[in-house]
């Protein structure tokens, strides 16, 4: 960890303000008179940076295990963490299938080359633009909303309703981004992680109506699961109205209503003989929706 370095502003004439760089940085990055360097907003910091000095960052990685999901877990975090160049070491042409899958579906700017028999590189040949981080946040939330619709025009034996699994494709895919770009350019950022926290479990709570829809045999909700779906859906909305419209006062909304799903609706349905899967996806759904109130009270304060 770098030693934090105070610098004192000199004013110059024409009302401009300079300040001393550490010498031991400009020499580390060959910087001298003219050099060229990058100064980058971060709220409340300036972030300087050596101007075409930044090293791609790279990590090995060595796969053990042949289940897609322990393959997605490993890959998606080290794109997270904000690595750009991933070296991967496989033992068999189903990893290989797994990994070229969750690089199309799951990580925006890279690509997978196959370059000796058992290991591949997966790299970033188009660096997502930090620019970008609060349309495709809104994305990932639009997107939640839309999953939410999807298994309501099922449950209502509509016709026509957009496949769940391209959503929660969309859906992971954007929640990836994001947290790439708090790792890459926010680290300084004092709401980084606060956003990463919401994200999460607004991730989490989406993953349980995602599940939801796929043990839905017929298509139908009996009538107390049916309220908590519905109820699940309510909260999400204030959230969502929360996170774009920086109202605040709609936090109380939704204390006042998850107390009164998950005591009074929640806890019946568990005390009686009507609880199933169904209802345990739904529940779990509502609290971490609910949690997700934490960490946005704090970006909204």
């Amino acid at each position: 960890m770098n030693d934090l370095m105070k610098r004192k502003i000199i004013k110059q004439g024409l009302g401009g303000y300079t300040i001393y760089l550490p010498k031991k940085w400009v020499d580390r990055f060959n910087l001298d008179k003219g050099s060229g360097v990058e100064i980058e907003e971060a709220g409340d910091d300036l972030i300087i940076s050596a101007d075409g000095k930044k090293t791609l960052s790279e990590t090995n990685l060595g796969l053990t295990h042949l289940s897609e999901s322990s393959i997605r877990t490993l890959i998606t975090n080290a794109y997270r963490k904000g690595f750009d160049k991933i070296l991967v070491d496989f033992y068999s042409e189903n990893q290989f299938k797994i990994l070229a899958d969750i690089v199309n579906k799951r990580l925006i700017g890279f690509d997978i080359q196959r370059n000796e028999k058992n290991r591949c590189i997966i790299e970033s040949v188009t660096e997502p633009n930090a620019d970008q981080f609060d349309d495709i946040m809104l994305k990932f939330l639009f997107n939640i909303r839309l999953l939410f619709g999807s298994v309501k025009k099922r449950i209502n034996k509509e016709d026509q309703f957009e496949d769940v699994e391209l959503i929660e494709e969309r859906i992971m895919k954007y929640d990836n981004f994001c947290k790439r770009i708090i790792s890459k350019k926010s680290i300084r950022n004092k709401n980084s992680e606060l956003l990463w926290t919401f994200l999460t479990l607004l991730n989490h709570g989406q993953r349980e109506i995602y599940h939801l829809n796929k043990i839905l045999k017929d298509g139908s909700l009996d009538k107390q699961n049916g309220e908590l779906f519905k109820s699940s859906s309510e909260i999400f909305e204030l959230i969502f109205l929360c996170y774009t419209k920086k109202d605040i006062k709609l936090i109380g909304k939704i204390h006042d209503l998850e107390k009164k799903i998950i005591y009074d609706l929640g806890y019946g349905i568990l005390s009686g003989n009507n609880s199933s899967p169904i209802t345990y996806h739904l529940l779990i759904s509502i609290r971490e929706f609910y949690q997700a109130n934490s960490p946005l009270t704090g970006l909204l304060v």
